[in-house]
Parts: structure tokens; sequence; C-alpha cells
């Protein structure tokens, strides 16, 4: 009797732990690497009041650059991502800012790029969703970060537009997260897009100050503003 009693606990300990592992679905962590030791280059470091974001370049190839973005509280590095982009184009980490949650970052890339690891796996919703026509001239990619693993959970092209209707370059002056908001200025060559995506028809020479409002979930334009530009 007592035996029989022991043995049917046992099976249904082994059973109740199995239901619980059952549901469980363990969560890939984003971080990928050790910024200490990857190589990074034009090494750039902005702090926030809670935490320091490090930005750099691998030179993967004679040809070819990726990203490496980091993330560390007091001293000790939360995440890591070099993965963010390793299609062929090449590609920076520029700028960064944050909500209470989250990171910004801007990075140049110089083409689009039909790849399973481009930046347009985590645009898809973005306000611009991909580089446009052409390829060659630096555009701005700007991409959501969560703080406390590197998951990137949005993201958008910001482009300029020539005549053609090719992609023509923009490049960031400023990153900020204000009033709810991401703001970005820039210069952009002939011309940087409206609200609608619309190009502004501008007096003079390239490049124009250019100013970008987005919402936090960068999937919409709150404001555009060209000051040489109607």
């Amino acid at each position: 009797m007592l035996l029989n009693r022991l043995r049917a606990q046992y099976w249904f300990g082994v059973f109740a732990v199995a239901a619980l592992f059952a549901g469980y679905q363990p969560v890939a962590a984003a971080s990928n690497c050790d910024f200490a030791s990857s190589g990074a280059v034009m090494i750039k470091e902005t702090t926030l009041k809670d935490g320091v974001v490090k930005l750099g370049t691998l030179q993967v190839s004679k040809k070819n650059q990726n990203p490496i973005v980091a993330f560390f509280q007091s001293g000790k590095q939360v995440f890591c991502r070099k993965d963010i982009d390793t299609s062929p184009v090449d590609a920076r980490a520029i700028a960064a800012t944050a909500d209470k949650d989250h990171l910004f970052v801007a990075f140049s890339s110089d083409g689009g790029a039909n790849h399973v690891m481009a930046f347009t796996r985590f645009t898809k919703a973005g306000w611009q969703k991909s580089y446009g026509k052409g390829g060659g001239a630096k555009v701005i990619v700007l991409l959501k970060i969560r703080k406390s693993d590197g998951e990137v959970v949005n993201g958008t092209y910001v482009t300029a537009q020539k005549d053609d209707g090719k992609t023509n370059s923009i490049v960031v002056k400023k990153l900020t997260y204000e009033n709810n908001s991401v703001q970005l200025q820039a210069d952009s060559w002939y011309s940087p897009l409206r609200i609608d995506q619309t190009p502004y028809r501008c007096s003079g020479k390239s490049p124009f100050f250019y100013t970008l409002q987005l919402s936090p979930d960068l999937t919409t334009a709150m404001s555009t503003n060209a000051p040489q530009c109607q």
C-alpha cells in the first residue's frame, strides 16, 4: 500500500512538471556579442540617465561594414547586437537617443538589399519601409530597440528623393527623444520628403536643412520642415 502510494505521488510529480514545461516557450536573447572584444572601430558613446549606449562599426570585408550596438548599465553590458544588418550594403551606427525603456538608434545605409539579415526585416511597419530605388546614396535607418535585451521592436527608413524618383542622400545631424516623439535634424540632398513622402521643391544648392518628427513607434511622420523648400 505504502509503496503504491509513493509510486503514485512520484508519477503525479513527473506529470505536473511535464505539464508545466509543455507550455513554456523560452525567449531567445537578442544579445549576441561582447562589445569590448568585438573589434569595433569608429566608436561613439552616448550617456543616458540610466546607462551608456556604445555604437561602432565592424569592418567585415574590404568592401563591407556592419553596425554594432551595445547598452551598458553600471559598467556592465546589458546587450550587444552585431546582427542588425549583415547584408552586402555598407551600414554604420551613427547616433542614439532613448525613452524610458527603449533606445532609438540611427544608422546609415548606402543601398537596399534583398537579404534575410537586412534592415528591412525591422521596417515593414515603418513610415518608410525600404531604401527605395537606386543605390549608392547614404540614407538613414531608425530603429527602436528594447533596452532590457536588445530586441528591435520597430524601425523606419528616412530617405530623400531625386527628380527621377531614385533615392538621394540624407545625413543625421542630431537625434533626440522629446515630447513623446523622435526628432531628427538632418542634411538632405535634393529633395527631402514631406509627411506624405512627396518631395519638397527646394531653392539653392544641396544639402538642405531638414527636420522630421516621428511617432514613438516610427510608423508615422508627425511633422516635417525644410526652411529652403516648399
